[in-house]
């Protein structure tokens, strides 16, 4: 098995976001993550100069792969082979699929999201996960987006018909996790309800045995 196919299937349950836009050092907040017991996590610094997510994704990539951890950043391929990431997650905007592996290359994980069925099968040619969303009203994604509920998450599911990994995105927390798993997600992506004094419990929570 491929270091990426092996990867790949680790795209299962909570799926954490270190966020500059959330906490002042995400570096040190991803690391309390991964010492949580969180095995996916996504570094995200969105605004930030591609030199300094190069910087602070080469403090995490390391910690993340001792611990097991599958490791992803945000938007930038050309950071994720540099730092020495698991891969990449970028959005259905940022450019086809085969451009993107072409810089990627074969052994590193693509995610891409989306928040339109329609948009589901495009999605996931050439990606190795694709994120749906937001279910919930969130005020982290760079461009508001039309909420999409667990109905359409189900529908989003049933469309995708496990042909990749799907993560739920957008509000979740843990007292909606229930409502995510019930719908079929592979996986649910988490920022806020994370960046809490006690991380410990937080990602107990959010892991629901997973």
């Amino acid at each position: 098995m491929s270091a990426r196919s092996e990867a790949r299937q680790r795209v299962r349950g909570l799926y954490a976001l270190t966020d500059a836009a959330t906490t002042p050092d995400p570096v040190a907040h991803g690391a309390r993550l991964v010492t949580a017991g969180v095995r996916l996590l996504q570094l995200r610094c969105k605004g930030w100069a591609a030199d300094d997510v190069l910087r602070a994704a080469r403090e995490l990539a390391p910690r993340c792969v001792a611990a097991g951890a599958t490791f992803l950043v945000n938007d930038l391929p050309e950071v994720a082979i540099a730092s020495g990431a698991h891969g990449v997650h970028v959005g259905q905007d940022d450019g086809p699929a085969a451009a993107i592996r072409q810089v990627l290359g074969e052994d590193l994980i693509l995610g891409r999201s989306t928040g339109r069925l329609e948009e589901l099968d495009a999605a996931c040619e050439g990606a190795d996960y694709v994120a749906f969303g937001p279910i919930w009203e969130t005020t982290r994604m760079s461009r508001p987006k039309p909420v999409r509920g667990p109905e359409l998450l189900a529908a989003a599911v049933a469309r995708v018909g496990g042909r990749v990994p799907l993560v739920a995105i957008g509000g979740i927390d843990a007292d909606r996790v229930a409502a995510v798993i019930d719908a079929g997600a592979d996986a649910w992506a988490v920022i806020g309800a994370l960046a809490v004094a006690d991380v410990d419990e937080a990602v107990e929570r959010l892991s629901c045995g997973r």
